[in-house]
C-alpha cells in the first residue's frame, strides 16, 4: 500500500516525460495509464515469457492496442524483434536494446585454463523447465563414464529442483553433482571465478514459455568461462557458436555430453574461447555502454516529439 501511494503522489507530480514499462504484460498497464496522462511517452521492453507463453495464453491480438497506442519497443534481441513485428508491432517503433552486465564485477584474471582432472560445470538459474536442467544431468551422467573426479555445481531454486534431485539419485551420480539452493550475486561471480565450464541447455517450455538473452550467460562470459548452451531464443545473439563456446539443438543430451568432453579434453581451446567470450561481452554488453545507449533512446523520443 505504502508503494502504491508513492507511486500515485509520483504521477500526481509529473515530473517526468517517460514511463519506462519491463515486460509487455506491464506495457499493457502503461497504456491505461497513458489514458489519464497522454502527454506522456510509453516505451516497453520485452523479455522473454512477455513474447512466448503471453502470446500463447493470450493470443496473438494480445499485444494490438499496446502496440497502436506505444511510443517505442525495446526487445532484447534481434529474435524478438522479428517476433514483435511477426504480432504486428510497427518496425518503425522497434530498436533492440540488449541486457548487460557490469564489467569491473566480473572480471576474468587468474584463471587456470589448464585443467584436465577435477573439472567444475556450473549452472547458475531457477529450477523451471526452460531452463533444461534434466538434459544437463543427463548429460553430466554420461561424462561421469570418463570423467569420474569432475563435479557439476547447480545454483537456484525452483519448483523443479525436488525432481531433479530425484533424477540426479536414480542416475546414481549425487557424489558428483551439488545443489547449492539460492545464491546471492557476490556468491555468483566466486562460482564463475571457480568453475570450468559452464552449461545452461535452455529448452521450450510445453506453456511454450521461452528465455531471453539469459543473463548468466553473458555473467559466465564476462568472468573468461567457455559456456555450452543451445539454439534457443535469442541465445545466438549473446553466445557465438564456436568462438566463445558451443551450441545445440535443444534437448540433445548426447551432442551435449560431446561438446562438455571436448572443453574438457582441450584445454587450450577453452582459454581461447573463454578470452573471445570476455571480449565479445566487454563490445556488446558492458552495461555502461547501454546505459549510455539507452539515454540516448530517450532523448531521441523526446526530441523527435516536440
Amino acid at each position: 500500500l505504502k508503494s502504491f501511494y508513492f507511486f500515485l503522489s509520483f504521477l500526481l507530480n509529473r515530473e517526468f516525460d517517460i514511463i519506462h514499462c519491463h515486460f509487455g504484460n506491464i506495457g499493457e498497464f502503461g497504456i491505461t495509464l497513458k489514458n489519464i496522462f497522454p502527454e506522456y511517452k510509453i516505451i516497453t521492453s520485452f523479455y522473454g515469457a512477455d513474447l512466448s507463453k503471453y502470446v500463447k495464453q493470450h493470443g496473438k491480438e494480445y499485444y494490438q492496442e499496446l502496440f497502436h497506442r506505444g511510443d517505442l519497443f525495446l526487445p532484447l534481441s534481434q529474435c524478438f524483434a522479428s517476433k514483435l513485428k511477426e504480432l504486428g508491432c510497427n518496425e518503425a517503433k522497434i530498436i533492440v536494446h540488449s541486457i548487460g552486465v557490469d564489467m569491473t564485477r566480473f572480471v576474468s584474471s587468474g584463471r587456470n585454463y589448464n585443467k584436465r582432472n577435477n573439472i567444475i560445470l556450473l549452472t547458475v538459474g531457477r529450477f523451471v523447465e526452460k531452463k533444461g536442467y534434466e538434459y544437463s544431468i543427463r548429460a553430466v551422467a554420461k561424462l561421469l563414464e570418463q570423467h569420474q573426479d569432475m563435479k557439476y555445481l547447480i545454483a537456484g531454486e525452483g519448483p523443479l529442483k525436488k525432481n531433479l534431485v530425484m533424477l540426479a539419485s536414480e542416475l546414481k551420480i549425487t557424489k558428483n553433482i551439488e545443489f547449492l539452493g539460492t545464491i546471492n550475486q557476490n556468491e555468483a561471480i566466486e562460482l564463475y571465478k571457480k568453475a570450468d565450464i559452464f552449461i545452461l541447455p535452455s529448452v521450450t517450455a510445453k506453456s511454450g514459455d521461452k528465455e531471453g538473452t539469459p543473463t548468466v550467460l553473458i555473467e559466465a562470459q564476462a568472468t573468461g568461462l567457455p559456456v555450452v548452451s543451445t539454439f534457443h531464443s535469442g541465445i545466438p545473439e549473446i553466445v557465438e557458436n564456436g568462438k566463445s563456446g558451443f551450441l545445440v539443438q535443444e534437448r540433445d543430451v548426447n551432442t551435449l555430453a560431446e561438446k562438455i568432453d571436448f572443453l574438457i579434453q582441450h584445454p587450450e581451446l577453452r582459454e581461447e574461447m573463454g578470452r573471445y567470450g570476455r571480449k565479445f561481452v566487454e563490445q556488446k554488453f558492458d552495461i555502461k555502454k547501454l546505459n549510455k545507449r539507452l539515454v540516448e533512446i530517450y532523448s531521441n523520443l523526446l526530441g523527435n516529439s516536440q
